[in-house]
């Protein structure tokens, strides 16, 4: 489970072999997560996207780049 970024309060994962649609987890601090969709940025989870606000622009910004790192661990 790769770390693609590190936050002050969160961590941006993808795990390896994970199950479509593409996406990212998001996990904070204390432990709890969510999953964030990479095309739709739709949040599944219990995490407020006020709590994620920097990890989401993070993710908006680079779509492309993720998509390539879902590929990548997940051919």
């Amino acid at each position: 489970m790769p770390t693609l970024h590190r936050f002050p309060d969160c961590r941006v994962l993808m795990y390896l072999g994970d199950h479509p649609p593409p996406h990212v987890h998001v996990v904070l601090r204390d432990g709890r997560d969510a999953i964030v969709e990479i095309d739709s940025l739709a949040v599944i989870g219990k995490l407020a996207v006020r709590e994620i606000r920097d990890a989401m622009d993070w993710i908006s910004v680079r779509k492309a780049f993720l998509l390539g790192e879902r590929q990548r661990y997940n051919p």
